[in-house]
């Protein structure tokens, strides 16, 4: 009897544990894909359950919030503040700013590289990449880019960050460990905003001005393949986790344009998604979410359907957003 005991004592808090790993497995694959918004006007970020439909948080901010990125396990989010050279770090589960950093000149676009440990950032105006330690802040490294860097995305993969040098109607390609920028692409007009498909042999560029899509091979050397027209100022732009597909929002026209990867053409629906939408994601392999700054709306895509499902207020101003605990957005 002394030795059954024995071995339910070893077994049983064995087999308690591993449920317990079960329960909180599913419990997180449950859980409801959450979007971090950020609101320019109300220097505001808000939480929004896609699922739902519902703002589940908002959380103040400092002053102009424009650039956002979170670490990969999603427990926090970091934003940039170009006006105030400024960046902030929130806690997700407490809903508040724990620390607030001051870098560069204008802090734009943002990415967290090294499992959370650091962050890259794209500097507007002193037209550089700078890298930081997350917990500090402090520089640890810079390196020159284009004129304008806005969106920011990146492969750690194969040790790669692009920006889009939005002056500079270019992508900067910088090797992550060396810092150093070890090519440029030309794009169209204006490019702001960057998005990888799911391999990272591909890079897509909306370009403002010029109105179309720059498809850019990533292998060495990484050159343009494609530019198609998409609409009227694309100024937002995120793939499918399949990769076959690129939505992508026009600031101008108010329309999302969706684009086969496979064929590189344009779907002949074109859904309205408000009256100045800007931001882009997709939250799941059918579902987007993008922002819409002068109706102050998140609004919910069905992909494979070309249709909107819902949308939901936030607070004045929506530009960026980002997925938690996804590879995000510029």
């Amino acid at each position: 009897m002394n030795a059954v005991l024995a071995r339910l004592a070893r077994t049983v808090p064995v087999a308690l544990v591993a449920l317990g790993l079960l329960a909180a497995e599913a419990r997180a694959q449950a859980a409801p894909p959450l979007v971090a918004i950020v609101s320019q006007k109300a220097a505001m970020v808000t939480l929004v359950d896609a699922e739902a439909v519902r703002v589940v948080a908002e959380i103040p901010v400092a002053a102009v919030p424009a650039g956002l990125a979170a670490a990969p396990d999603g427990r926090t989010l970091y934003v940039t503040h170009p006006d105030l050279s400024l960046i902030s770090a929130i806690d997700v589960a407490t809903r508040a700013v724990t620390a607030t950093f001051k870098v560069g000149l204008e802090p734009f676009g943002v990415a967290v590289i090294e499992g959370g440990r650091s962050l890259l950032v794209g500097d507007w105006s002193a037209d550089a990449l700078i890298r930081l330690d997350a917990a500090t802040g402090v520089e640890t490294g810079r390196v020159a880019v284009g004129r304008a860097p806005a969106g920011l995305v990146v492969d750690e993969a194969v040790s790669r960050a692009y920006l889009a040098d939005r002056e500079s109607n270019q992508v900067s390609v910088v090797d992550i460990a060396a810092l150093k920028r070890v090519a440029t692409v030309p794009t169209g007009r204006a490019p702001f905003a960057l998005a990888l498909s799911p391999d990272g042999g591909r890079l897509y560029i909306a370009n403002v001005q010029s109105g179309d899509l720059s498809v850019v091979a990533t292998a060495d050397p990484p050159r343009e393949v494609k530019r198609l027209k998409v609409g009227l100022m694309p100024y937002g732009v995120a793939v499918t986790p399949d990769g076959r597909e690129i939505v992508v929002s026009n600031q101008q026209s108010g329309k999302l344009a969706i684009v086969d990867a496979d064929t590189l053409t344009l779907a002949p629906q074109q859904p309205s998604l408000g009256s100045f939408p800007e931001g882009i994601a997709v939250v799941s392999p059918a579902k987007a979410v993008a922002v819409d700054w002068a109706g102050d709306d998140v609004v919910v895509i069905d992909i494979p359907r070309r249709t909107i499902t819902g949308r939901v207020k936030v607070a004045t101003g929506p530009r960026n957003l980002v997925v938690l605990g996804g590879r995000g957005a510029p």
